[in-house]
């Protein structure tokens, strides 16, 4: 992670000489402070409140601002909502999950709670359910409208795409794109943005620095709200991690081990994740 002040380029050039990614030699760059802090201490692991129970649950999805949640309960897609963040759940609802879709490879829930990522069930596309408001169900009807560049990549590609996580403001998704079937093949994680409501063929953001194999993937599960830091599941390691960047565009170089806290999301200050361990849903506090 670059230091407050760091100096990009080299000083000493002449005035308006350009250094290193555009910007003029001896520029004083401020890296302000990131949301998620690399030396944050997670403790006082808690079930969560209306989702744990004596079932089988996993969290697949959490708002930024904590108010919803997608889950499975002994293999039943549910979503549950609550007024506050300090509160307990309510009892849930069932989500539909359209013919040729599954939760085998992850959901993604939108930062306002009305939009839930799905995953084809062949790996190759993307689908949108969604819901007028907070107190709704979702619809069982999967619009692949805004994913249509991204689909048409896998078809082209035949690569299986994975984990879906969307930005809490609703700026970018993030999802791994790999080739089941193929020893060794590169698992690569994916950024893309919107461009007139399409999600604009994607950034290859893990490429050199974490990229996985088709056995030993990373899983993206959650990003930070200000986008410099990504939560994954690292199959080679099988330990969740956390990675930095100084800027919402630059390299994911920092990483912090998470340990078995599988699936971790974090809130809108980074000061709470929630996880999977054991078939509980839990949280813990910085």
């Amino acid at each position: 992670m670059a230091a407050d002040g760091g100096v990009a380029g080299e000083s000493g050039g002449a005035a308006g000489e350009s250094g290193e990614g555009g910007l003029e030699q001896g520029m004083v760059v401020t890296v302000t402070p990131s949301t998620c802090s690399e030396a944050a201490d997670w403790t006082a692991a808690a079930p969560l409140a209306g989702v744990s129970t004596t079932g089988d649950e996993k969290l697949l999805s959490i708002t930024a601002d904590e108010l919803d949640v997608v889950f499975t309960r002994d293999g039943a897609l549910l979503h549950s909502h609550r007024s506050t963040a300090k509160g307990a759940f309510d009892a849930g609802s069932p989500v539909t999950v359209p013919d040729g879709y599954d939760l085998s490879a992850g959901a993604a829930l939108s930062g306002d709670g009305r939009t839930l990522v799905l995953v084809a069930s062949d790996g190759h596309g993307l689908a949108a359910l969604t819901r007028a408001g907070r107190a709704d169900d979702f619809g069982s009807t999967a619009d692949t409208s805004a994913f249509v560049a991204l689909n048409e990549r896998a078809a082209q590609t035949q690569e299986h795409y994975a984990q879906p996580v969307l930005a809490p403001n609703g700026s970018s998704l993030i999802f791994l794109s790999y080739t089941p079937g193929v020893a060794d093949n590169p698992a690569i994680v994916y950024e893309s943005v919107q461009s007139g409501n399409i999600w604009a063929m994607p950034t290859n953001i893990s490429q050199y620095i974490f990229d996985g194999t088709t056995e030993k993937r990373p899983l993206p599960s959650g990003l930070s709200s200000d986008s410099r830091t990504l939560f994954y599941y690292d199959e080679a390691t099988s330990k969740q991690v956390a990675r930095f960047r100084d800027r919402p565009d630059a390299p994911l170089y920092d990483v912090v081990d998470l340990g078995g806290r599988a699936g971790a999301v974090p809130n809108s200050t980074c000061q709470r994740i929630y996880y999977t361990s054991n078939g509980n849903v839990l949280t813990e506090a910085d």
